[in-house]
């Protein structure tokens, strides 16, 4: 069967790091936010304004892979539960396999990771622990009763495994 696979979680839990290893992993096709800004669109920096498109046209990409027959892997912060469903209702739709995965991790490692080197190499708006913080509590994660929690602090080799084993 077909699946949707969704993470989500806080900036710098490791979200778009998961997606690419799944991806590498045959998984399925990883879709991403930043890298529509940042590798098609060739626009770094903030994405106020746009940021309701470009989720439409995430969206309709994974639904036209998904109707290939292709599973599909979209990572974004998802923190409410009305941000899930149009993910949700295109599973539905489609009747398609839908799989969410929240990734913790807690909030001194996200500061780090946030703060990190890598960070500033892709559009990431979220590169400081004030930025942090303020995305924290502006968009707190809403608990959705069929997600599956993985703690991403642990190597991400067993975090990936422990995910395939679900999907």
């Amino acid at each position: 069967m077909t699946k949707l696979i969704l993470i989500r979680g806080y900036p710098g839990s490791g979200k778009t790091t998961i997606g690419k290893r799944l991806a590498e992993e045959g998984v399925g096709k990883f879709i991403d936010h930043n890298a529509i800004l940042t590798f098609i669109a060739n626009i770094a920096g903030n994405d106020d304004g746009i940021y309701d498109d470009i989720a439409s046209l995430e969206l309709a990409i994974t639904r036209k892979l998904l109707l290939e027959h292709t599973n599909v892997i979209v990572a974004r912060g998802f923190s409410s539960l009305e941000s899930l469903k149009p993910y949700e209702n295109v599973a539905i739709g489609l009747g398609v396999g839908l799989v969410i995965i929240r990734l913790d991790v807690d909030q001194d490692i996200l500061s780090k990771r946030v703060s990190s080197r890598e960070r500033f190499v892709d559009f990431n708006p979220t590169v400081s622990e004030k930025a942090l913080s303020e995305w924290v509590k502006g968009n707190p994660l809403t608990d959705h009763p069929s997600e599956k929690t993985f703690d991403n602090t642990k190597p991400l080799a067993e975090v990936v495994e422990a995910i395939i084993s679900i999907v």
